[in-house]
């Protein structure tokens, strides 16, 4: 399984990034998508799409986007909000909280749940430059997820790797 994660691309989405999402099975974007040209090319990729509504996305194309949202992939439990600010207090029943809005990549496990902050695909602050995130791992069947069980198995062992436009 291949996971492409972005956040915060404003209006931009590079070209190189747009041919990394193009190899992935899925694609998530934690919002700041920026304008209806942006939105329209991530849709026209043809891969399954979870995105939702940053502060900077306003209009007609966005009012429908929800502001957070949970959902499972593969029986991986992924939480995506734009702030991490805006985090419900319990998130037991989550393995992978997804943000954006700082435009700085970053990782990190904290209680157990997994921490992903893409960094930034269309406009960059600072030296963070421009990056996504890939979310890799050996995919099962989709009969052996069971939502009654997952609680009770480890998570499948994934690889996060950044990718930026000098790789």
């Amino acid at each position: 399984m291949r996971i492409g994660i972005l956040s915060d691309t404003h209006g931009v989405l590079p070209e190189y990034f747009e041919n990394e999402l193009k190899n992935c099975d899925y694609i998530i974007h934690a919002g700041d998508i920026g304008t209806e040209r942006c939105y329209q090319q991530l849709k026209a990729l043809s891969v399954p799409l979870y995105m939702i509504r940053g502060n900077c996305d306003h209009g007609r194309w966005a009012a429908y986007l929800p502001e957070s949202l949970a959902f499972h992939i593969d029986g991986l439990r992924f939480y995506l909000v734009h702030n991490i600010n805006d985090l419900p207090y319990r998130l037991e029943d989550t393995d992978i909280v997804i943000t954006g809005h700082t435009h700085v990549y970053q990782t990190y496990d904290y209680r157990n749940i997994c921490y992903i902050n893409p960094g930034s695909a269309g406009k960059s602050r600072g030296a963070s430059g421009h990056s996504m995130a890939i979310l890799e791992w050996e995919a099962s069947s989709p009969a052996s997820y069971d939502p009654q069980t997952v609680r009770k198995n480890p998570r499948p062992h994934y690889k996060i790797s950044k990718r930026t436009p000098a790789e």
